[in-house]
């Protein structure tokens, strides 16, 4: 077997936040970067429990499942573009039996669609994400493990590697104009380099944004901010 062949796919497990997940080719292998945007999501759900979280990529399931062993929210969505990543989560689901709703998705197209699930209006939503950020087979900067990672769960796209994002803003605003939560808070993973261009962009929206820092103090996730006019 190749030597960089990552043993997390050879013993089908990570641990991840203190709790052991099941993953395989079809997903990616947890970063401990991660367990930072779980933390701040923990904390933010304990100051401010939302009525609804919504995963986008959730790919094996670890950031919802992770929050929901420490806090419970009434309504959760984990979305997924592929059909494989969505067993892997939901068999993750089982050994846990929290209340997910696991919807196969491009980003949160799901909802604009004739099978939109049963969502409320006017609720406290969360929206967690690490959407892939990678500029378009940008190898020389990556470890030699991550050749085995599904490209579709590392890419963003050929210019920036930070498309996704933007895809997903524009449909933000359609989603906010559809189900106007009272509020929508947004806490994504970003790569390491990207404050510049997630600033400019963010900029654009006039959404209220901040950026802070994994346990190395490198500034990698956003914070936004969108409060419905009462």
């Amino acid at each position: 077997m190749d030597s960089s062949f990552p043993p997390e796919y050879t013993r089908w497990w990570v641990e991840f936040y203190y709790q052991k997940f099941q993953v395989n080719e079809h997903v990616l292998i947890p970063r401990l970067e991660t367990e930072s945007l779980v933390r701040e999501a923990v904390k933010y759900c304990r100051a401010n429990l939302p009525d609804i979280l919504i995963d986008i990529g959730t790919g094996s399931g670890i950031i919802p499942l992770s929050i929901l062993s420490v806090v419970e929210i009434s309504q959760t969505f984990a979305l997924d573009i592929t059909s494989e990543a969505i067993k892997v989560a939901e068999w993750n689901n089982k050994n846990q039996g929290k209340n997910i709703t696991f919807l196969e998705s491009d980003l949160l197209s799901i909802f604009f669609s004739e099978n939109t699930p049963l969502f409320e209006k006017d609720k406290h939503t969360l929206l967690v994400t690490n959407l892939p950020y990678i500029k378009q087979d940008d190898w020389e900067n990556m470890s030699a493990d991550t050749v085995h990672e599904p490209k579709l769960a590392l890419f963003g796209w050929e210019n920036t590697g930070f498309e996704l994002y933007e895809k997903l803003f524009n449909q933000i605003e359609s989603f906010v104009e559809k189900y106007q939560p009272k509020t929508l808070t947004i806490l994504a993973e970003m790569g390491d380099n990207q404050t510049d261009i997630a600033q400019e962009i963010l900029k654009k929206y006039g959404w209220k944004f901040s950026f802070f820092s994994d346990l190395r103090w490198i500034e990698r996730f956003m914070k936004i901010t969108i409060v419905q006019d009462l």
